[in-house]
């Protein structure tokens, strides 16, 4: 599919886009933010719990930035697993995490739907915020990749989560 902003799988119609309500530039350092937007400006990392196959969820922790009130991004390569899968199963279950990639104290997980975005404007934006927050972190990440992948690209495809709030649940009166 040439010309297209983002690579859809033939049974796949939903087409990623940030949030139009809110774009992070444009609003105040902290007051204007939404506490879900906070919470993952806040976080060192994030954990991505993803769908790997039958009955197997794999996750993983990523530096992750806020876009808009309620979606987050963060790069992966075109050559991993990982962005295939996000594309045909955008399943996700992300958590914030401290600098080592366990969950953070006090955090509890929320539920999302992943799309892997292949080009367009949201790219340079993710990269440019990415540097901007984790500053010498991103070249540590770099250089792993490259031990670890060789000559796969590093973050080129960037995968946008829009987290959903999480509905109380209901308990049956006790009787």
């Amino acid at each position: 599919m040439a010309g297209t902003l983002v690579d859809v799988p033939t049974n796949y119609r939903q087409i990623a886009q940030p949030d139009p309500a809110a774009n992070s530039r444009r609003v105040p350092a902290r007051s204007g933010r939404s506490q879900l937007a906070m919470m993952w400006q806040e976080a060192k990392t994030a954990l991505v719990t993803r769908v790997a196959g039958p009955q197997q969820l794999v996750t993983v922790p990523r530096l992750v930035v806020p876009i808009g009130h309620n979606q987050l991004a963060f790069r992966v390569s075109s050559y991993a697993e990982e962005a295939e899968q996000l594309a045909q199963d955008g399943r996700v279950i992300v958590q914030p995490g401290d600098w080592r990639g366990n969950p953070a104290l006090g955090s509890h997980q929320w539920h999302g739907q992943a799309q892997v975005v292949t080009g367009g404007t949201l790219l340079p934006f993710v990269q440019s915020e990415i540097d901007a927050k984790y500053r010498w972190r991103t070249s540590v990440a770099r250089m792993a990749h490259r031990v670890a992948r060789g000559a796969a690209p590093y973050g080129d495809v960037v995968v946008l989560v829009t987290v959903r709030e999480p509905v109380p649940m209901l308990m049956p009166p006790s009787q």
